[in-house]
């Protein structure tokens, strides 16, 4: 089916999604990342059901009969995520009530800080009607992903998604080689930067750039919002050789990297450093050289720019130009080709590698 039909889901209350949670998938493809709401907005929500106000419409994607067989799912949900998760959590104790939460029906009923399971112990017939509440549930029926991937994207269009939420709702080829990269144990075990909003994928796309771009275009480009979804846009289907090319060679590297980082890198506690220690183990590993990179050195590296600043500070002239200049990149435009390739080649020569490694980042372009 290549068009999209829609209607409402009946008797769509929240203890029946509830008792069919497992049914529903939260987090496909073309979803935007969990638990980004605060504690205050989730007590919102329950606030607004238990006073009986209106609750913004929820999409699920009604999976087809044969994928529902594989997967054991019925649905998959399209927006709403945050909203059914946040009552699924309240009904499991995972927060409670606000301290100024106020029952509009009965102001004698006091139930500001209650837990779902105080509720439903002290108030039964609260708890019944918060269970009985109805959650107006869209169901969208089609077998065709991308219109479902540009249905999220419609409905998000007023939502505040950043660049890799937005990027993810493209969907196709390369955002699914995205995903793949971002999922291997560098991301899910190394970094320490957190993945709220989709970072590692964000960091996962960047690589894949970089590699597209000495690979097929001889030089090293800008890693900006406009080249990374121009990228996922031209890479989106018909090219899933070249994909599938650029996935397992990044895919080889971060693997080399992760070899070398321990977990939840102090090393790796932000994003501007991936894609020049993407380079560094790329370029090692081009030449053999991959035993001169060791987490010892880059400790040093990083407690040797320490060092140099507080030196600067003191006597600019005895200082080492170079390491303020890695210093100064570090703080700015971490995504021009020209600061990527300068830091590059800084770090590379601090830890020893060939002036053959070095040159296969540097003189390309």
């Amino acid at each position: 089916m290549s068009y999209i039909e829609t209607g409402p889901l009946k008797n769509s209350t929240i203890m029946l999604l509830y008792s069919e949670k497992d049914e529903i998938q939260l987090d496909p493809p073309y979803q935007r990342m969990g638990g980004v709401w605060t504690r205050e907005k989730k007590q919102l929500l329950i606030d607004s059901i238990l006073n009986d106000y209106d609750v913004p419409k929820l999409y699920f994607h009604e999976l087809s009969r044969q994928a529902k067989i594989e997967s054991g799912l019925s649905y998959a949900v399209v927006d709403g995520r945050q909203r059914l998760q946040t009552i699924w959590d309240f009904m499991d104790g995972k927060f409670t009530l606000s301290s100024d939460f106020e029952f509009q029906r009965d102001r004698e009923i006091i139930l500001d800080g209650l837990s779902y399971e105080d509720i439903a112990k002290s108030y039964p017939k609260v708890r019944i009607a918060f269970d009985s509440f109805v959650l107006p549930v869209i169901l969208i029926r089609t077998d065709d992903e991308d219109l479902i991937e540009d249905m999220f994207s419609r409905l998000n269009e007023a939502v505040p998604l950043n660049a890799a939420e937005k990027r993810n709702a493209i969907g196709g080829d390369f955002v699914s080689a995205i995903r793949d990269v971002a999922a291997r144990d560098l991301f899910s075990e190394c970094v320490k930067f957190n993945n709220n909003r989709y970072q590692h994928r964000e960091s996962a796309a960047r690589m894949l750039l970089i590699e597209e771009s000495l690979r097929f275009q001889g030089k090293l480009i800008d890693t900006k919002k406009e080249y990374l979804d121009a990228l996922a846009r031209n890479y989106r289907d018909g090219h899933s050789d070249r994909v599938n090319l650029l996935k397992n060679a990044v895919s080889s590297i971060i693997d080399l990297m992760s070899e070398k980082f321990v977990e939840r890198d102090e090393l790796l506690q932000a994003q501007g450093n991936m894609v020049v220690y993407y380079l560094i183990f790329r370029a090692a590993a081009a030449v053999n050289e991959l035993d001169r990179i060791t987490r010892r050195k880059l400790l040093d590296f990083r407690e040797k720019l320490k060092d140099n600043r507080i030196a600067a500070s003191e006597d600019y002239a005895e200082s080492s130009y170079e390491l303020l200049e890695y210093d100064r990149l570090s703080q700015q435009g971490t995504n021009d080709a020209s600061n990527i390739k300068e830091r590059f080649g800084i770090l590379a020569r601090e830890l020893g590698l060939s002036e053959e490694a070095i040159s296969s980042v540097l003189q390309v372009g």
